[in-house]
């Protein structure tokens, strides 16, 4: 019987009866983005954060990138990735082992023998389908996915950490403005119990003003307790003691300057600076190379092994062994059919990706106005409240006007500065999340990186 028809029969069988769904990652995006880019400002970059001009909060980005556990397990996720890729990589080439051994035995009758031997054994897998090359390459791939992923991974906690930092500064900000009005309603206590005790003013007044002064007192409490949480969070994030973060928040106050920066009108050009579409795109050129070692192990393996003894030369043996799938019970076609479907979902995972980014970076810009437009019309409000309250309070304290009207203006304006207050955090949280959304200044590594 030759052996040559019944190999090429057995990849020929082996070659047919599996049916393939050719995935298709291709997604067509709008030639513009659906709102306004800003056109103001420098260019998209990673010394953004540093420009922002906050030392506090680029002191916890740098501690962030050194401490945070998210980023060291991406960083462990990278080195793992690596040394997968080195594994299959070495799969490419012949495999040695060499064994040494020694024994010494003693007997009466025979006295003391020694004994050494030494055998050298090797083998190689020829890579006739290009099943090991393609999980070499495949695993190369996967190992960029994760380098990518770790770049994407500091962008999302770089936002994070500013996200929490604002929210922190602002937090404050409330709280001194809890504290005024607080230091007011005491004030306007004492004013209040002194016009009471000359007959001025009515005893109820007096009720009207405790009141006032004790729910200022749990405003303000309960403000520096989500002013301590916000704290508290920031240390989890960033990855260190709380003592630390106390110290370096104690060191500046109010809210950073947003900084403006030109970003690209075109959505393709954005695409190609986000870590996730990158990540997504080498991710599904890995499901491909999969699909191909699977079709790989249905056609038969050919390995050559061979070992010498060293206690005799002569005594050697070397010879190819042949890997015939003749029958596995469907094990082997099946696991083309699941390479097919991870395939087919890294496609459509990549896809997604692509319309979320878009939507993404849409999103903030549409975001980025409205704050824009709001914070102006809350300027306007803290003005006119303010003057609408200092007519009433001058009214108040020629006896014109009640306590009571006195109390609802100063709640309007502490209202009115609170919503500036929100307005100005809200306007640097979305420049935050456009940086974010349209990759945070990273850069995707060259073609000549790449190979």
């Amino acid at each position: 019987m030759k052996i040559a028809p019944v190999l090429c029969a057995v990849c020929a069988l082996a070659g047919c009866g599996v049916p393939v769904v050719r995935p298709d990652a291709r997604q067509a995006v709008a030639a513009r983005f659906d709102a306004a880019v800003p056109q103001a400002g420098t260019d998209l970059d990673v010394d953004w954060w540093s420009r922002v001009g906050d030392t506090q909060l680029t002191q916890m980005l740098t501690l962030s990138r050194a401490r945070s556990p998210d980023l060291r397990t991406a960083a462990a996720n990278v080195l793992s990735a690596r040394a997968q890729a080195g594994q299959s990589g070495a799969d490419l080439y012949p495999d040695v082992t060499g064994t040494l051994s020694a024994s010494v035995d003693e007997t009466e009758l025979a006295g003391r023998t020694e004994s050494r031997s030494a055998l050298l054994d090797a083998s190689w897998e020829i890579d006739l389908f290009g099943k090991l090359r393609n999980n070499a390459r495949a695993a190369k791939v996967r190992a960029r996915a994760e380098d990518v992923a770790y770049a994407g991974s500091y962008v999302s906690l770089a936002a994070e950490v500013a996200d929490g930092y604002v929210d922190y500064r602002a937090c404050k900000l409330a709280e001194a403005e809890y504290r005024d009005a607080l230091s007011s309603q005491q004030d306007t206590l004492t004013a209040t119990r002194s016009l009471v005790d000359a007959g001025m003013s009515a005893s109820s007044d007096l009720s009207l003003a405790q009141a006032n002064v004790a729910n200022a007192q749990i405003t303000l409490t309960s403000q520096q307790a989500d002013c301590k949480v916000a704290a508290q969070s920031l240390s989890r994030v960033v990855g260190v003691s709380q003592g630390q973060i106390d110290a370096l928040l104690a060191k500046g106050g109010g809210l950073p300057s947003a900084r403006t920066f030109r970003i690209a009108s075109v959505p393709a050009d954005m695409l190609r600076q986000r870590p996730d579409v990158i990540e997504a795109e080498q991710r599904f050129a890995a499901a491909l190379l999969d699909m191909k070692v699977a079709r790989a192990n249905l056609y038969p393996s050919l390995t050559l092994s061979g070992s010498v003894t060293h206690s005799d030369t002569r005594s050697w043996s070397f010879g190819p062994a042949l890997s015939l799938p003749i029958f596995d019970g469907g094990a082997k076609r099946a696991s083309v059919g699941v390479a097919n479907s991870d395939a087919l979902i890294a496609a459509e995972n990549y896809r997604s990706t692509v319309l979320t980014a878009v939507s993404e970076v849409d999103g903030a810009l549409t975001r980025l106005e409205a704050a824009r437009a709001n914070l102006t019309s809350a300027e306007t409000l803290v003005q006119q409240y303010q003057a609408y309250f200092d007519a009433l309070d001058e009214d108040w304290r020629a006896g014109g006007a009640s306590l009571l009207d006195r109390e609802d203006a100063r709640r309007q304006v502490q209202s009115a500065r609170i919503t500036r207050i929100s307005q100005r955090q809200a306007l640097l949280v979305q420049w935050i999340t456009l940086y974010k959304a349209v990759g945070g200044g990273w850069v995707p590594p060259t073609a000549a990186a790449r190979s």
